[in-house]
């Protein structure tokens, strides 16, 4: 009765370790992971340094972005991000908006193109 328990458990154990295994695969594969979440932003030389908050979310493995400044939020649509490079463009009002640049670890470097002219920007992931 006693070696039944023990088979038991072990048969137990194996499904339980396989199902954990099969979860922890299917989060490891999603590439956006690494990019979810609140990334504080700094665009620099322009007359006056803009800063705040880049959210980006993913919903059906679709990722958004919202730019959240001082002035508010603006929602910025889809967010491409392909081998740690991100690109997207969107409408501000009136004015065609580029970012672009590569992500590594917790940090971001790249720039905002804004009428044709370029500004450094950088991001840190929000703690």
């Amino acid at each position: 009765m006693k070696m039944n328990s023990v088979k038991n458990f072990a048969l137990l154990l194996a499904v339980l370790l396989a199902f954990s295994s099969c979860a922890s695969t299917k989060i490891a594969k999603n590439p956006n992971a690494p990019y979810i979440g609140e990334w504080e932003y700094a665009v620099e030389n322009l007359p006056v340094d803009i800063d705040g908050t880049l959210v980006l979310t993913e919903v059906e493995g679709v990722l958004n972005g919202t730019m959240v400044t001082p002035m508010g939020e603006l929602g910025i649509g889809v967010v491409t991000i392909t081998d740690g490079v991100l690109a997207v463009s969107f409408d501000a009002q009136g004015n065609y908006i580029d970012l672009g640049g590569k992500f590594d670890g917790d940090s971001y470097t790249g720039t905002l193109t804004v009428q044709d002219t370029d500004f450094p920007m950088k991001m840190t992931r929000k703690q």
